[in-house]
């Protein structure tokens, strides 16, 4: 049923909106993703010091802490075992329609952020209320939450699990150590949330990038190779009976939209709740960090990881890494999916906790941190397929209010 459910969100009216708001976003910033060495230059090249600095790279790391994820390691293998290496390809579009709609919702959360006595609070749920939409804000502002347990905890966990099994470690052992672990960050509130990603994702990001870089570098024979079944698959070409596929273009098309979106959260609305609360004022600046998320993470992570499965041929990225460091590289694979999972969990949080603030539920957050502590217990007995169908159905759904908002304030985004 969930399956179904999945599939029939993610087919071609969806991917078409995708499609048509990426487009759009594009021409209406002048082609502003395409000239990303600028973008770089403003953003990573010239990060500010001081108490704002702080504040600005707390947020940018919070939200990149959201998109590189499971999705970009674990999903973008499941993406390829069931759309095909043509699935890489559409994760590509995915991207570069992603840049765009990612500056246009961070520019509007940015723009129209109030402040409070707890700091700055923006994004969707905030925006859409002033509109005049309140019932639509309250909504996405549930979707979030409920959002956070699929794409941010559950599936998170159970993929960190999964690698844990393969070395050996009990699932209920995983689950209860990340339980405690996340027990303890959810309590400290938002700082400590902001001091664990603004450590743990920056380093763990360069480590995995360098890594894999290095396995594709070192098997670059195969990569024209690899290329080209990316793009069979990605037009349905069948290598050996000849002809066009119409379903294995629908599936690639598919899983490739389904695991970019999962992915860099591009048209989700998840992270500009956190750019939002950043130091930063100018929101033309600050949108430019989001096109930096999204090429951070599939033009770099996704991609050197779909890459590295395609070049040697394997199948997972745990089986890659375990040769490497005589011996060791699982362990090292364990380190980083555990990193990239938590940092991943932590961002879906903070997400959630700008938009239980926004809903003012008594208790709230305290019924929050307690179901979220028990969803990391229970991802680690769950399977991992369902769980990833699960979080493509929550993540699906965040979309349609999110580019309703998208589409009214379409004039201001400069």
């Amino acid at each position: 049923m969930l399956d179904m459910i999945r599939n029939a969100l993610w087919g071609m009216p969806l991917i078409g909106l995708l499609l048509s708001f990426g487009g759009y976003f594009t021409v209406k910033t002048r082609f502003l993703p395409l000239r990303l060495c600028g973008v770089l230059k403003r953003t990573v090249g010239s990060l500010p010091r001081g108490k704002d600095g702080k504040a600005l790279l707390r947020a940018v790391a919070t939200a990149l802490g959201g998109t590189v994820g499971i999705g970009s390691i674990t999903g973008v293998a499941y993406g390829i075992a069931v759309g095909g290496a043509g699935s890489v390809f559409w994760m590509w579009v995915s991207g570069l329609g992603g840049m765009a709609l990612k500056y246009a919702e961070v520019f509007l959360a940015v723009k129209h952020r109030k402040q409070t006595k707890n700091g700055y609070v923006g994004g969707a749920p905030y925006i859409l209320r002033d509109l005049g939409h309140p019932k639509t804000a309250v909504f996405f502002a549930l979707l979030c939450v409920l959002a956070s347990f699929g794409v941010g905890n559950l599936t998170q966990i159970g993929a960190l699990t999964e690698t844990a099994s393969a070395m050996g470690i009990s699932p209920l052992l995983c689950g209860g150590v990340c339980g405690l672990l996340l027990a303890y960050c959810l309590w400290g509130g938002r700082e400590r949330i902001g001091r664990w990603n603004g450590v743990l994702v920056p380093a763990a990001s360069f480590l995995y990038v360098a890594v894999t870089a290095w396995v594709v570098l070192t098997h670059a024979s195969a990569l024209p190779d690899a290329l080209g079944r990316i793009l069979a698959g990605a037009f349905g070409i069948r290598p050996l009976a000849g002809g066009v596929s119409g379903s294995l273009i629908a599936a690639s098309m598919r899983e490739g939209f389904a695991r970019g979106v999962f992915s860099n959260e591009a048209g989700v609305g998840s992270s500009p709740l956190a750019h939002a609360a950043s130091g930063e004022g100018d929101p033309r600046r600050q949108g430019e960090w989001g096109i930096f998320e999204v090429f951070a993470d599939t033009f770099l992570v996704s991609t050197l990881t779909a890459l590295a499965l395609l070049v040697t041929g394997e199948n997972s990225i745990h089986a890659l890494f375990a040769p490497m460091l005589w011996g060791w590289g699982s362990g090292l694979f364990a380190l980083l999916s555990a990193v990239f999972a938590f940092a991943s969990i932590l961002s879906w949080c903070y997400y959630s906790r700008v938009c239980l603030q926004f809903l003012r539920l008594p208790a709230g957050e305290t019924v929050y941190s307690l179901c979220s502590v028990v969803c990391a217990f229970l991802g680690a007995l769950l399977p991992l397929e369902s769980l990833l169908t699960l979080a493509d159905v929550l993540g699906g759904v965040m979309i349609f209010p999110n580019l309703f908002l998208l589409f009214k304030l379409r004039e201001r985004v400069k």
